[in-house]
């Protein structure tokens, strides 16, 4: 079939709860949320929280307007390229493809640790090493990554469906019992939102967010788009943001704004899941343990859609083998790419687990490399949206949109900035391992822009049909 030819019939939720699931949301209430109230603004994170999403919300106003007259699938790949040119366009697909591959190893080794707390201290069964879950995992996200995104999509849908359950529950038993010392209001005072580190704060904010723009990639799998697609991306968008900053703080009401901190600090693996018990019971702490795993592995299945859509773009363009570009006659699906992208994961991981990375260190090293990169391509595709938008001819400019993309831009450059000055802090690496996970992130960027530069020069044919133009 045509490497134009993917097709599904999600629609609205179905999209929604696809893209909402690759943030994992009871992993960033469990793991995220206590980590960025210790290091980032403490007691302000709510609000930095409903902040970021105003942002990427100004970002997706723009996003949406471009890609409503373009109407090509690709995500940031296809969108960058459009409005920065070929060169800017495949370094971001290259950046792109190692973002969403890097998330996806991240939540492999997530997975595995989490199934086998499940299995020890829910079922207590026996201990095994977090890589023999993390296989099974890749083995069932391979079967069911060969299939139609319809069909992913459903049991994307169930999984998150008892994980915002789950933490409904807690905001509502919060709320009800009064927290610790009775519902406080100062997540929300200036004195709080601009204590400790802001920049931290934002750089994890952005991080919550990501995956947003899968809205766009799946363009060709949704019926109706034009509409389907805007209603997803602002729902995520209004969901993530609602819900993480309710969450945190309900969170931090939960221990008493005088008091969270220290709780941070003394426990942090261990904060969120305490103050489950506390306030809702035995039996949805047992449940937030189970779903610690189903969320890891729900992320892990968003994650390795988006992967394999951006090789099956690549492989459609011919820069990566245009087998990958190919469709599944009965199925319907980027079949090839899904194969490659498991067969290639599971090299990794063998990888990780023969050089004895510790588990402890090496979910929390990936994601952080994955947040840095994640926010290399916000700023550039706030940039070419923005472009794009003031010199589209064809359809008139769309002053609006293409302001609030370059005040996105502009605030990016500065999240990126701290990001780089905290490098340390947001990946744990420290010196000779810090400059070379530096240079490889902003590496993969340049190469890609590099291998434009020859395509230029020696496949012009190849070269023009970067960012599915």
């Amino acid at each position: 079939m045509d490497a134009a030819s993917l097709r599904g019939n999600m629609g609205a939720l179905e999209l929604i709860f696809t893209v909402v699931a690759y943030n994992g949301p009871v992993v960033v209430f469990l793991g995220f949320i206590p980590v960025s109230v210790l290091l980032g603004n403490g007691v302000g994170t709510p609000a930095t929280f409903l902040v970021c999403g105003v942002i990427v919300a100004m970002l997706a106003v723009g996003l949406l307007t471009m890609s409503a007259r373009l109407k090509k699938p690709g995500g940031f790949y296809a969108l960058i390229t459009a409005g920065l040119g070929r060169v800017a366009g495949l370094g971001s697909g290259f950046a792109a493809l190692t973002c969403y591959f890097v998330a996806l190893l991240s939540a492999y080794a997530l997975g595995g640790i989490a199934l086998n707390s499940a299995i020890v201290e829910v079922f207590h069964g026996p201990k095994a090493p977090w890589w023999i879950w993390a296989v099974l995992m890749l083995v069932a996200t391979s079967a069911l990554g060969y299939f139609n995104i319809s069909f992913s999509s459903r049991v994307l849908t169930v999984f998150l469906a008892f994980e915002l359950l789950l933490m409904i529950a807690y905001d509502i038993s919060v709320f009800v019992k009064g927290g610790a010392h009775g519902i406080g209001f100062d997540s929300f005072t200036p004195h709080q939102v601009f204590s400790g580190s802001i920049s931290i704060a934002f750089l994890f904010g952005m991080g919550l967010f990501g995956g947003f723009e899968a809205t766009v990639i799946f363009r060709d799998e949704v019926r109706s788009p034009e509409r389907t697609i805007p209603i997803a991306t602002y729902g995520v968008v209004a969901l993530l943001a609602v819900t993480y900053a309710v969450t945190a703080w309900c969170f931090i009401n939960s221990y008493g704004a005088a008091a969270v901190m220290d709780v941070v600090s003394k426990n942090l693996v261990n904060a969120s899941t305490d103050s489950i018990k506390q306030y809702t019971g035995q039996f949805a702490y047992d449940a937030a343990t189970i779903m610690l795993f189903t969320s890891s592995f729900a992320l892990v299945l968003a994650a390795h859609n988006i992967t394999a859509r951006y090789m099956f773009n690549l492989g459609a363009d011919g820069i990566l083998p245009r087998s990958l570009g190919q469709v599944h006659e009965r199925h319907v699906s980027p079949h090839k790419a899904s194969m490659v992208l498991s067969v290639t994961s599971l090299l990794v991981l063998a990888v990780f687990v023969v050089t004895n990375v510790p588990e402890d260190a090496l979910y929390s090293r990936l994601a952080g490399l994955y947040s840095y990169s994640f926010v290399i391509l916000l700023v550039l595709v706030a940039l070419a949206v923005g472009v794009y938008l003031l010199r589209d001819r064809e359809h008139g400019k769309a002053v609006g949109p293409a302001i609030a993309s370059l005040i996105a831009f502009v605030i990016l450059c500065v999240t990126l900035v701290l990001g780089t000055v905290n490098f340390t802090l947001l990946s744990g690496a420290t010196g000779t391992l810090k400059n070379l996970l530096m240079i490889a992130m902003w590496g993969v960027t340049l190469a890609g822009a590099g291998w434009a530069g020859y395509l230029k020069r020696s496949r012009s044919d190849v070269y023009n049909s970067i960012g599915r133009q």
